[in-house]
Parts: C-alpha cells; sequence; structure tokens
C-alpha cells in the first residue's frame, strides 16, 4: 500500500510524529488481537467509555503524552501491527452499508505534513485500496473501527474531504 520510508520520514524527521502524540487510535478487535500476538501483554490498551459504550484505544507511554509504541527516536515499534486507525491515517472514514456490496463512503482528513508532502490525492488512493481489501476480507472490521472511533472521539477535529459510493 505504502512506502514505509517515505512516510517515517515525513512522519518522524519532518513532523515530530505528533500525532503518535496526540489523539490516540481507536481500536477494532482484529488490531487488539493482532498486537496482543506481537506484545504478549495488554498494558499497552485503555478502556474508554461514553453513552454506556465500552471501546479501546492505545494508552499513553507512562505520564507523558506519546504513544505507547512510539520510540525514543520517534518510530513505530509495532508499525506492521499498527492499528486501522493508523494505516488509515492521515485519512479517516465514516461508512453506511447501502445495499449488498454498496457502501456510502465519507472521507475525512486531519491536514499535516504528510498531506502536504504526498498530497491527499496519493494518501486517498492509498487508504482507498485498504478500505476495498477489508471490505472485501472482513468488513466488520471497518464498522468496529467506526464504533470504536465514535466512542474515542477519533473524530473530532477532522475536516470533510470526500464522499462517494464504493462498490464492492
Amino acid at each position: 500500500m505504502e512506502n514505509y520510508s517515505d512516510n517515517l520520514e515525513i512522519c518522524s524527521k519532518q513532523c515530530g510524529s505528533k500525532c503518535c502524540k496526540s489523539t490516540p487510535p481507536g481500536l477494532t478487535k482484529d488490531d487488539i488481537k493482532r498486537i496482543e500476538e506481537k506484545t504478549k501483554h495488554d498494558l499497552w490498551k485503555k478502556t474508554v467509555v461514553s453513552n454506556q459504550k465500552t471501546t479501546f484505544i492505545v494508552s499513553k507511554k507512562g505520564k507523558g503524552d506519546n504513544c505507547f509504541f512510539l520510540s525514543k527516536e520517534g518510530f513505530c515499534e509495532i508499525y506492521e501491527q499498527r492499528p486501522l486507525d493508523c494505516r488509515l491515517f492521515p485519512l479517516f472514514v465514516k461508512i453506511k452499508k447501502q445495499e449488498e456490496n454498496l457502501f456510502n463512503v465519507k472521507w475525512l482528513v486531519w491536514y499535516c505534513p504528510l498531506t502536504e508532502t504526498k498530497g491527499t490525492d496519493v494518501l486517498y488512493l492509498e487508504a482507498r485500496n485498504l478500505l476495498k481489501e477489508i471490505l472485501t476480507k472482513n468488513p466488520e472490521e471497518i464498522f468496529d473501527y467506526q464504533e470504536s472511533m465514535y466512542i474515542s472521539g477519533g473524530y473530532k477535529k477532522k475536516h470533510f474531504f470526500k464522499e462517494e459510493y464504493l462498490k464492492i
């Protein structure tokens, strides 16, 4: 989907990994399973409750603001297992199933050095390919992501980017 070294250069060196020091990513059940297999513990996740609904987010490291998995050098220690929220970043989706294999997708964006350097169109194509892959293999993961984003407040301060109907 993406060139890891390009994104890493932009995120870590140009930006200082600010997103990894702000709003923690919401987690899907698949994210939790994948990360727990890698870490063999659950010290990295935090429970969030809102409107009597529960979800999980990635904890902050110690008493600081950094993501639990952000290294001292500013790199993600679980990049291959990172949450869907991080894989889509800096784009986010709100999705509704319209009919069998047809989805209404609203794309949101968080403007950052990655959007400025790579461009929103390139990032959109990368995120759209990932979304299509997940909708084909495991559509529940997208709806789990969306629920987690609502509960955790992950959609706050995001900007509307575009809307489309996506047929899978």
